[in-house]
């Protein structure tokens, strides 16, 4: 094309008539070609990339379909690094590119590009345009996505999701600002579906302890069980606290029954448990309720994760830690090489390994050295074999009818309780060779477990 020739022309006197003349062939042509060429000619710096950029986010898909289009589908294969970095350093651009967005076609090619774009800058006034126009995305995850981001959960809700596949693309696409609004829509949406495919597509990526409050809110008790396998024994206390003050319980038979089994055993557990006293002097607060309570913001908890001051160091970890936001080998780490504050949420939190094979200067209580405390930090199911070693160590204790002796007994029975639920049908295989026939399967009942 003559024109692309001129278009960087630096002939002396003449070369910004040629220019000049160059882009407006360009711009009459309406061409995929020229779309490029002065989207091109943007990037690489031209004279006047400021007025062609101008002229280029104004193009109309009504009166030049085949040069719009080629525009936006040149700018949507680099990320829309152009556009972004010239939107940011200008208050006027940022008006016309919402103009140009609103503009684009209501067709799947639009409104695709309308979502992404929204996706990407994350702006409430792009949101309300899509919402006053009724439009929605091609893709049904970015559909979910808009949805949930802007605490409307319908859009998800209405779509069939039987494997939250859809759920779990949405979250991956989100950013982490987006994430954090779509865990105050789940929370306050209290429908079981929506919760049951946060916690199952997100995995990992969530605070637990957001998807117990949803449950207890949306009133799944049957899930809520359900959900206490992989939390600390502590936690299970806490929710059946709850059920015993809500009279909540699971739909199904079978679960019900453990709910209402466990809700009467802890009935029994808060008549042997000592006076209860404070254990922070007045004026002060106990150190991981407050660190509980500060690290609400991912912001705040990723920005004192690397702080200089420990204590900040050591909350954010504490908090992190119970999000699984730490890889194990950081964590590891820390326990060997941290400052004691760290280690001190570490220890905390789990039993550190070989937290004392580096001539470790602090003197830590661990609690696989009180019978309680073993109990209180196993985290469900458990092992058969911790169960047992447990069962053990309770019953060889000395003092059997003293208050301590009998709340050992009672919560191990409200652990073995839960064990059962979640360790029933379990399969275990060993390398005995007893058999006469050759793939034979022996079977036995486990007669010695008291679940």
């Amino acid at each position: 094309m003559q024109a692309e020739k001129h278009l960087f022309a630096t002939t002396p006197l003449l070369g910004s008539i040629l220019r000049k003349r160059a882009v407006e062939r360009l711009f009459s042509s309406g061409s995929r070609e020229a779309a490029f060429a002065l989207a091109g000619a943007v990037e690489e710096g031209h004279p006047e990339a400021d007025a062609i950029f101008h002229r280029l986010l104004l193009l109309q898909h009504s009166s030049q379909p085949v040069m719009h289009t080629a525009l936006w589908n040149y700018w949507k294969s680099r990320r829309f690094e152009e556009l972004l970095k010239r939107m940011h350093a200008s208050a006027t651009l940022q008006s016309d590119l919402l103009q140009a967005i609103v503009a684009m076609p209501e067709n799947d090619w639009g409104n695709g590009l309308l979502f992404m774009l929204w996706s990407i800058l994350d702006r409430d006034d792009i949101a309300e345009k899509i919402e006053a126009k009724g439009r929605h995305a091609p893709a049904l995850e970015m559909d979910a996505l808009f949805g949930l981001v802007r605490g409307n959960p319908g859009r998800y809700l209405n779509l069939e999701d039987p494997d939250y596949s859809i759920f779990e693309k949405a979250w991956l696409a989100a950013s982490g600002a987006q994430r954090q609004r779509i865990s105050t829509t789940v929370l306050k949406s209290q429908d079981p579906r929506l919760v049951a495919a946060y916690d199952h597509a997100v995995k990992e990526g969530h605070d637990p302890q957001l998807v117990i409050e949803a449950l207890k809110l949306c009133g799944d008790h049957d899930a809520l069980l359900d959900r206490l396998h992989g939390l600390p024994f502590t936690c299970a206390l806490e929710i059946i606290a709850f059920w015993e003050e809500s009279s909540g319980r699971p739909k199904r038979p079978s679960k019900k029954a453990v709910v209402e089994r466990a809700v009467a055993l802890y009935h029994e557990l808060a008549g042997l448990l000592p006076d209860s006293r404070s254990s922070a002097p007045p004026g002060t607060r106990e150190i991981f309720s407050f660190w509980t309570e500060r690290y609400h913001s991912d912001e705040l908890l990723q920005q004192d994760l690397s702080s200089p001051d420990p204590f900040r160091r050591a909350g954010a970890l504490f908090s992190a830690a119970q999000r699984r936001l730490v890889p194990r080998n950081r964590m590891q780490e820390i326990s060997l090489n941290g400052t004691w504050p760290e280690k001190l949420a570490l220890q905390y939190l789990f039993t550190v390994p070989d937290a004392s094979s580096r001539q470790e200067h602090v003197s830590w209580l661990q609690p696989q050295n009180n019978i309680v405390a073993a109990i209180l930090t196993t985290r469900l199911p458990g092992s058969l074999e911790e169960s047992t070693l447990l069962d053990e160590r309770v019953h060889a204790s000395p003092g059997v009818a003293d208050q301590s002796a009998q709340l050992q007994r009672k919560l191990l029975q409200l652990l073995s309780l839960l064990q059962g639920y979640f360790l029933r049908g379990l399969i275990t295989v060993d390398s005995n060779d007893d058999a006469a026939e050759k793939n034979a399967v022996e079977t036995e009942e486990l007669t010695d477990a008291e679940w």
